[in-house]
């Protein structure tokens, strides 16, 4: 039945960027602006509403018109909805009027479904591409014989810069004078394909609903800015008319420069608003930084930066420039979703950013968009309300359902069908190159794990090849020294070698492991990388018992199965712990087992090949060169590994540097920044320097005991406490050497490690002040403050670093108890007597204190309560 027909028509509506902003009204019923504007319509490829108008006489009258936007129901009982609903069905009833034989579709509800595929409200002029898909279907669906420029006129009354993304390429708004507004219309300035090198690079930083609209915003503006009648009578008239010019002769330095220096007018106006409005934060500023360092390293104006009423940065630039823009913003946030891999083949970064710039983009920009100058609205046949009247975004929340893994790969896709009530289902299909190598990594890579994790895996893989060969060659080796083809030598002494070997190797594996267990986590790249030279060194061993009679055979044996049972100790331990590090969503144990599938097949690989090598090669001299190259290699690759690991723990090694860089230059360091810098063989990594590098020396972790028992022969010592440890200093000549216990109750060793890293920061100060009096003094020269510790300490946190992990001590974290039986106590004593009322919280420990007492030397400095002379 012809009551029955669902009418529909879809089109897509572009984005525009204005390059001369449009802010104030000087009718606000009517929408019209007190100034004129000009964009750039982007290409629709990356920004774009898709909005489906439809009408029925079935759709219930008491229902009315209806919006649904991006799946949720949209009020259109406002004004300037109204005002457009009105004016459309105006000229669709004057059509109606004049041919009766039309549907009379004038008089049925309108159903309006809209989807944008960038935030709404969150200054990407969510609005004007809305309003324009708006207006453009409902003419569409009418049929109505109106211009672009005849639609502006009522897609301006909805919102005032839709009129302009009714056209393609660089739109005006003339802002007319006439009372009615039949004058304040959009045109074109020039197409696309007159400039259509132009880009755009859109920084992300909120896709946040704003906190003040652009309607309330203009309001406040023109009713309180001092700056404003300045901006509306000569900045902008000057800048239109600049525009005009440059884009006519496809200037971009003048492009350029007016695009910025209007923006900079827009937000300075926004901000002499009262109260003042602030569209951008931090993030922007960063960005205009980061345009303003890039143009002045090129040397000439290549990027041009504007900021609508929102946070994100539009950046314009020309094709041939994208290396020196995108490749410097790619470099700094190349971790952010939205990149192209088509625009980035092949780019490099030229030059770089400063660090608290970059560290401000990395941690603000969510997502970029890389697009350009683009056409104006289309009209098409993807339809978001189905035949039957319904919507496909309202029954599904979108036109299609996908079943995606944690990496966001679509698994399969559920699409609703218009003809049958039934949903079609597409399974993904995987090539089978892509499977075979999804089956040896973690599920949902590369999003559950860290980014180092894939060249960690790649050279400890190729590290594990070159080891599965030398094995080999050594395991030859080994049973040719057992006696294996040789009849004079004697099973039962192979046995003994054999046992003998093993039982001391295993006792090795436990004093090993009792001893350094602790330490392995804390330092596992040095562990991890120690664990190969053990095994490289026992594989040398093993190659020399053939040529070795019973006893000395008997102690190479040993002595290679001892270092190859601490190899499996600090292997084994290293690797738990670097596979926490890279596993993020609690995926430890399938990260594990896909490490074990990755060495498998390494390893059979390595076994293949080192059958041929044993095979072809019995030359000793051959065999020890082949050796050397391939334990080169092993060693090689290993450190390589170790070198990608990006810790996000503190030990000692990364937080000296840490602090030690805040000391020097006030920057917090991230975890990668860190990871270039620290020394893989550098185990405990206690080792500081003063700030002028004349005193070097180190820090440890102990007990109260260490402090007052050791007595290092020509060293002068300082001891003194705080309320939450006791710290002893030895100096002699050059060196120094610091020592911390903490005390019962502190938990986090990182406040203590900051204070001993200050300390040795200003060594030298301390020294012309005479430790007594330096330390004495209740503010000396590079006091921190526990609220400036605090602000760094967040800093961290936000740079990424874990503080949660404790990877400062490693040993058995022993803590001071003060006070008489347990009692809470807080000063030092000299005497045997009165140190009965400290307690250290093992026997070991406080039987160190006690003997300590009697050899304290009479130039000792000790300190009381609060860093008190006793």
């Amino acid at each position: 039945m012809a009551s029955d027909t669902v009418y529909r028509a879809s089109t897509t509506a572009p984005v525009n960027i204005a390059v001369v902003k449009y802010w104030g009204k000087r009718d606000a019923k009517l929408n019209l602006p007190t100034n004129s504007s000009l964009s750039v319509t982007l290409s629709q490829a990356d920004l774009r509403t898709l909005t489906t108008a439809s009408c029925s006489a079935r759709y219930p009258a008491s229902e009315g018109d209806s919006l649904l936007l991006n799946g949720e129901p949209s009020d259109v009982s406002g004004a300037r909805t109204q005002a457009c609903f009105r004016e459309l069905r105006s000229r669709r009833a004057a059509l109606e009027a004049a041919d009766p034989s039309l549907p009379k579709l004038s008089t049925m509800p309108l159903r309006i479904v809209s989807e944008n595929n960038f935030p709404t409200a969150a200054g990407l002029a969510s609005s004007a591409a809305g309003f324009a898909a708006f207006v453009r279907a409902i003419a569409n669906l009418y049929e109505l014989p109106a211009s672009p420029s005849e639609l502006s006129l009522i897609a301006r009354q909805g919102s005032g810069s839709a009129c302009r993304s009714l056209f393609g390429g660089y739109v005006a708004w003339r802002m007319g004078d006439k009372a009615d507004g039949s004058d304040s219309m959009a045109d074109q300035v020039a197409e696309a394909s007159h400039w259509p090198e132009m880009r755009a690079l859109i920084l992300v930083v909120s896709a946040a609903k704003k906190g003040v609209s652009s309607t309330s915003g203009m309001q406040q503006t023109v009713a309180t800015s001092g700056l404003f009648q300045e901006r509306i009578t000569k900045v902008v008239p000057k800048n239109m008319e600049l525009m005009e010019k440059a884009i006519a002769e496809k200037d971009f330095p003048a492009f350029a420069e007016v695009t910025m220096r209007d923006s900079n007018s827009f937000h300075a106006t926004c901000a002499d608003t009262y109260p003042p409005i602030f569209y951008m934060n931090d993030v922007s500023k960063a960005a205009i930084r980061a345009v303003e360092t890039i143009n002045a390293n090129v040397g000439r104006t290549v990027a041009a930066y504007t900021f609508d009423a929102g946070p994100n940065a539009v950046i314009y630039y020309l094709e041939k420039d994208t290396e020196a823009v995108v490749g410097t913003f790619y470099h700094v946030i190349g971790d952010t979703d939205g990149w192209k891999k088509d625009v980035l083949k092949g780019l490099k970064p030229t030059m770089s950013l400063d660090e608290g710039v970059a560290g401000i983009l990395k941690n603000g920009v969510s997502r970029v968009i890389l697009t350009g100058v683009g056409e104006g609205p289309i009209k098409t046949d993807e339809f978001l309300t189905m035949q039957t009247g319904s919507s496909r975004v309202s029954d599904a929340m979108s036109r299609s359902i996908y079943d995606i893994d944690p990496a966001g790969n679509v698994v399969c896709t559920y699409t609703d069908s218009e003809k049958e009530a039934s949903m079609k289902v597409d399974k993904t299909k995987v090539p089978l190159a892509k499977a075979v190598f999804y089956a040896f990594l973690p599920a949902g890579y590369p999003h559950t794990v860290t980014d180092d994790y894939l060249a960690y895996q790649t050279y400890d893989s190729l590290q594990a090849f070159s080891s599965s060969i030398t094995s080999l060659l050594a395991n030859r080796a080994v049973l040719e020294g057992l006696g294996v083809g040789d009849s004079s030598s004697s099973p039962t002494g192979a046995l003994i070698l054999k046992i003998t070997g093993d039982t001391i190797s295993r006792v090795a594996t436990i004093l090993f492991a009792h001893r350094m267990g602790q330490a392995i986590e804390p330092e596992c790249k040095f562990y991890r990388f120690l664990a190969d030279l053990l095994n490289d060194s026992a594989q040398f061993l093993d190659l020399l018992t053939p040529a070795l009679p019973y006893f000395p055979k008997l102690g190479v044996i040993v002595s290679a199965g001892v270092l190859r049972s601490l190899c499996g100790v600090a292997a084994n331990a290293s690797k738990a712990s670097l596979s926490a590090h890279f596993a993020l969503t609690g995926n430890l144990a399938e990260l594990n087992a896909k490490e074990a599938s990755q060495e498998t097949i390494v390893s059979l690989c390595g076994m293949l090949v080192g059958s041929l090598v044993v095979k072809l090669v019995e030359d000793k001299h051959v065999v020890w060169m082949l050796m050397v190259f391939l334990v080169g290699v092993h060693l090689s690759m290993n450190y390589r590994a170790v070198r990608a690991v990006k810790m996000r723990s503190l030990n000692r090694q990364r937080a000296t540097i840490v602090f030690r860089e805040w000391l020097d230059h006030s920057t917090i360091l991230s975890p990668t920044q860190v990871a270039e810098r620290e020394h893989i063989m550098r185990g405990g990594g206690g080792r500081m320097t003063s700030k002028s590098g004349d005193y070097t020396g180190f820090c440890e972790f102990g007990t109260y005991g260490d402090i007052v028992n050791f007595r290092p022969g020509g060293y002068h010592r300082y001891d003194f406490e705080t309320s939450t440890y006791f710290l002893g200093i030895w100096h002699r000549r050059g060196n120094f050497m610091m020592r911390l216990a903490l005390k019962e109750g502190v938990n986090s060793p990182l406040d203590a490690w900051f204070d001993a890293v200050n300390h040795a920061y200003y060594f030298d100060e301390g020294l012309k002040d005479g430790l007594q009096s330096h330390y004495e003094n209740e503010m000396p020269l590079g006091y921190i403050s526990d609220e400036q510790k605090k602000s760094i300490f967040e800093a961290l946190a936000a740079k990424g670093w874990d503080l949660k992990l404790n990877a400062l001590e490693t040993r058995l974290p022993i803590r001071v108890r003060t006070g008489a039986d347990g009692r809470k106590g807080t000063y030092l004593s000299s005497d045997v007597n009165r140190m009965q009322d400290f307690w250290c919280q093992d026997q070991l420990t406080w039987n160190r204190a006690v003997a300590a007492v009697p050899l304290l030397e009479k130039d000792t400095i000790h300190m009381g309560p609060e860093g008190k002379r006793d």
